[in-house]
């Protein structure tokens, strides 16, 4: 009697070391692959379709998909940093417009802000510069904000709003169509009405 059929061959390719997901950088991984073998007395004989490709850490025994080695942390913490400066910034210069006059003392108010929280110094001809620019892109600070939304994380989303906070208290005082940016501004960025309310209330406790 002949006695034939199929099962799964996990095989071992390339290895290296990778961001694990649950151990961190530097992790040591190897890469497998499961194929679907024709048996003949249960000995695998034809390989046939590949049923699965996967990394495997060798610390943790977790397995990802091959894309976890695309992940870089150094990269992708550098392409946050950079994106919530330029919300920041952006976000900043468009509350400094709201009023539709630019200030000196919005404009100070501005870069000391953007260097305290981003560490970015610019000068007032920068700040006065992206102004004119943003006063005529013809977006409203809650579309802007909503167009810079996605590389934005939590923590990230907190400082945005606390920005626009202090450019608008900058003069001393924080005017109806000020606090109704800052309202737009914190739905923008999908924030709850109570988390926006939790934000504002701990910097006017500050």
């Amino acid at each position: 009697m002949i006695i034939f059929g199929s099962r799964g061959v996990t095989s071992s390719g390339a290895t290296g070391t990778f961001h694990c997901p649950t151990c961190g950088s530097g992790a040591p991984y190897r890469r497998k692959s499961v194929r679907r073998f024709f048996t003949l007395y249960f000995i695998p004989v034809i390989p046939l379709d590949k049923l699965a490709d996967y990394v495997e850490c060798t610390t943790c025994r977790g397995t990802f998909q091959p894309a976890v080695l695309d992940f870089d942390p150094t990269s992708q913490q550098a392409a946050f940093e950079a994106e919530f400066q330029r919300a920041v910034r952006g976000v900043a210069v468009k509350m400094m417009l709201a009023d539709g006059v630019v200030e000196d003392d919005e404009v100070l108010a501005v870069c000391a802000l953007l260097e305290k929280v981003t560490g970015d110094a610019p000068t007032p001809d920068r700040i006065r510069a992206d102004a004119e620019a943003m006063r005529t892109d013809g977006r409203s600070v809650a579309d802007y904000v909503a167009s810079v939304r996605g590389g934005l994380n939590d923590r990230g989303k907190e400082l945005v709003v606390r920005a626009a906070l202090a450019i608008a208290s900058s003069d001393g005082k924080i005017s109806d169509t000020e606090r109704l940016l800052l309202v737009e501004i914190g739905e923008a960025l999908e924030l709850t009405e109570a988390h926006l309310m939790g934000i504002l209330q701990a910097a006017a406790d500050a």
